[in-house]
């Protein structure tokens, strides 16, 4: 019975109330926002001349980002490089039914983002929980099923070297459903 009659402490400094929510403030601003990529990377243009170039960039991503990906795609779907913007590839390949995910792009993408990207570029029409909710965690989970993605779990982000391997992939499935009537040229070397 103490318990209910006790009183509540009311003896929490204003300074300690007013750290408190400004902590929780700052933690709720940050936690609210889609990671982006930083640094040199960030700053780095993304090359567009060729698809070697392109390769190796992604290569070197920590994570892939928005743009790398939607241009990668770009190059697995007509076989070369998109020299334009972002902007207009994002409403180029939209315009084609691929979808697009929001956000700027330096922003990270996920294996569910991937997924659904990935698996509408290569024609996959199989996975009935895919098909009818269009969720992007069934879309990787049908990569998988098609040995296309390797096995893990669909929210966590892409490395740069995984999604290259996923592209690699997801290209010899497209050559060999006759998605694609040859494979993409990478090029020449980058700096050579």
């Amino acid at each position: 019975m103490e318990l209910l009659t006790m009183k509540p402490r009311a003896n929490v400094s204003r300074a300690a109330r007013l750290w408190i929510l400004l902590t929780a403030g700052v933690a709720f601003g940050a936690g609210c926002q889609a990671p982006q990529l930083r640094g040199p990377a960030a700053e780095a243009p993304i090359p567009t001349d060729t698809n070697a170039e392109l390769c190796e960039y992604i290569s070197n991503l920590p994570f892939v980002t928005n743009e790398a990906c939607l241009r990668a795609v770009h190059v697995l779907k007509y076989g070369d490089v998109f020299p334009g913007a972002f902007g207009e590839l994002r409403a180029k390949l939209s315009g084609d039914g691929v979808p697009v995910p929001e956000g700027p792009a330096a922003q990270f993408l996920t294996r569910a983002d991937v997924g659904k990207i990935v698996a509408t570029a290569c024609g996959v029409r199989s996975g009935l929980n895919w098909r009818l909710t269009g969720l992007g965690r069934y879309a990787w989970r049908e990569l998988q099923y098609k040995r296309i993605a390797r096995i893990s779990g669909e929210y966590g982000l892409v490395s740069g070297g995984e999604f290259l391997g996923v592209l690699a992939r997801a290209e010899e499935y497209m050559f060999e459903h006759g998605e694609i009537s040859e494979r993409a040229e990478l090029g020449e070397e980058p700096g050579s």
